[in-house]
């Protein structure tokens, strides 16, 4: 798909799809949206992830 395609699209699409793509657009440029979806695994690894993070955060503490 080339940039002419999507700009294409884009035109063709109605006022409240616009609005739903520029806050997508705005939350993709911040980094906020996941291009794949999450798996049970990977839900699993952040979430053990963050989990061995606070204990070492905990045990750091006085």
């Amino acid at each position: 798909m080339t940039l002419e395609d999507i700009q294409q699209a884009i035109a063709k699409l109605s006022p409240e799809d616009r609005v739903k793509l520029r806050l997508w657009l705005a939350e993709f440029e911040a980094g906020q949206v996941e291009l794949e979806p999450e798996t049970k695994a990977s839900k699993f690894g952040r979430l053990a992830g963050r989990a061995v993070a606070d204990l070492r955060k905990r045990m750091r503490e006085p």
